[in-house]
This record gives structure tokens, sequence and C-alpha cells, in this order.
């Protein structure tokens, strides 16, 4: 299984592993917070001052590995192929609606729909031979091109939005690519750094998330740690900042003793606002341990 292929996701897809395992600060997990977030330093929301807050529809805003929804492969050499760029396009393009139509969060809106022939150049973008310079994978070919509908991720949960499909006899389930105009996005295909706020993390009134600290570590030769969050509110923005606290360290006997590789299950805390969420961005940030 797998959603995205360039060396930007590999590396996040690493990164997510690593964070499932060791519950690190800052990141929604499990059920608490559906949707990782990859954390950054405090003060990491000026890239989002311009966000519109106050515009209707209010731009979707994509997480976790792209706009590109890809369920697997039927054997290696077909996932080689994407994972190099190594596409085929073997089917008619469809016509080109004038407009789509989306159920977002504030609402049922009407959008210019993308191209086929773009999506089709966007997916293929997805690999690069750089992924695998000494491999030459037969192309992986698309055979049928549909209108259709898939559910992508994004920073107010999974949305489902008209979307091209792309399949082919090496695809598990088609790949979907959203089949709204770029203008429909907020920095169409740019990785950003939103976490994932849903419908049910998010109070009635909108100024309280349910969040996630990691829970405490059984390794004895680990400190024992207190987590708490702080908030920092911009006009654009909700900056979330996961500071630990050492509440006691190793006795010198267990410090060499070795752990097994086992995470950290992640506990809920319950994040208050001065104002309610709204429009906002909510961005997922650590702090150190602290003494």
């Amino acid at each position: 299984m797998t959603r995205r292929v360039s060396p930007a996701v590999c590396a996040a897809i690493a990164a997510l592993a690593l964070l499932a395992a060791c519950a690190q600060p800052g990141t929604p997990v499990g059920d608490v917070a559906p949707g990782l977030g990859a954390p950054i330093a405090p003060g990491g929301a000026q890239d989002w001052d311009g966000f519109p807050v106050d515009q209707k529809p209010r731009p979707i805003i994509v997480t976790g590995g792209g706009l590109a929804e890809i369920s697997g492969f039927n054997s290696g050499d077909g996932k080689l192929a994407f994972m190099t760029g190594r596409i085929e396009l073997a089917a008619p393009l469809p016509e080109t609606p004038a407009t789509v139509t989306a159920d977002l969060p504030d609402g049922r809106f009407a959008f210019p729909a993308l191209r086929p022939d773009e999506a089709f150049a966007l997916v293929r973008g997805q690999g690069e031979p750089a992924n695998a310079p000494d491999a030459s994978p037969a192309p992986i070919r698309i055979t049928t091109i549909t209108l259709g509908s898939a559910e992508f991720g994004t920073d107010r949960g999974r949305l489902r939005l008209p979307a091209w499909l792309f399949d082919g006899p090496d695809f598990i389930e088609p790949v979907a690519w959203p089949a709204l105009a770029k203008e429909a996005f907020w920095r169409y295909g740019e990785p950003n750094d939103a976490v994932t706020i849903g419908p049910d993390q998010l109070s009635r009134e909108g100024r309280r998330i349910r969040y996630a600290v990691p829970g405490q570590s059984n390794c004895p030769s680990q400190p024992v740690m207190r987590y708490r969050v702080e908030v920092t509110e911009t006009a654009a923005t909700v900056v979330l900042t996961t500071v630990g606290e050492v509440v006691s360290t190793p006795a010198p006997a267990a410090k060499d003793q070795p752990c097994l590789a086992i995470g950290v299950a992640a506990v809920p805390y319950d994040v208050d606002l001065s104002e309610p969420l709204g429009n906002r961005v909510v961005i997922a940030a650590t702090d150190g341990a602290r003494n």
C-alpha cells in the first residue's frame, strides 16, 4: 500500500512510521486525532499569514501524502513503474465538464473542472526515474479514465471530492486525482504543515480541540515525561506546541537497559482556545524536553 512515491513522500512515509512508533510530541495520533501532521519548530506559522480565513468557500487544504490517492498495485513491477514515472496512457480522454460540484464543510459549491489530461500529467509526475535509477520496468498502463469521486485527506477531515479515476490492470483500485481546478485549493500540490482537525475533535462552540500527547513509556532506561500543549493564536493559525517536561531521570542501574521498539500510546489532551477555531489552520509544533 502506498499513497505517493516521489522522494519527498518517501521521506514523509519514513517519518510517519517513526512518529507512529514513538508517539512524538505534537502529533495527533490514534482515535484522538486522526491524520498525522509533521511537527514543526515553534513559530513556524509564518507561511500561513496570508491564508484567507474569511473566504467562502474556504480553500481546501490537503494533508498527508498529497493530492493523489493510491490504493496499491497488483505487481512489484507495476509499483516500480509508477514510482519512476513510467505511465502509459492507453485510453481516450473523456470530455471535461465546465464545472464540478463539491460538498465542503462550509457548503456546496461549483468549481471549474480540471481537464483529464492535466490530471494525468500530474499523476505521472508523482514518480520520477531518480526514485529507482537502475530500474527499467515496462510502463504501467492506464486503460480507463472516468469522472467519479474519491475521499481525500484534508485539515478538516476526509472529504469526498469529484475526482478523475485512472485505472488499469496493475492497479488494485483506480488512482484518484481531484477534478477541481487548482484555485479550489490552498497551495495546490505543495507540502504543508497543517494537521487534521475533524468535526469530532472540535467542541460545539469551536473553542476546544481534542488533541493528543504521548503517554508514558514503560522503558526503564527512559526518563519519565509529562507533556502539555501551549497555544499560539493568530488571525490565520492556531499553533499547538507540545512541551515535554522531565519528571524523573532513570536510575543509574537502569540507564543501559535495552528497550523494545514498542509504540507509546497517545492520550487525549483538551486544548482551549481564546476564540472559536473557525476557518483558521491548525499547526503542530514541538518544543524540547525541559528539566
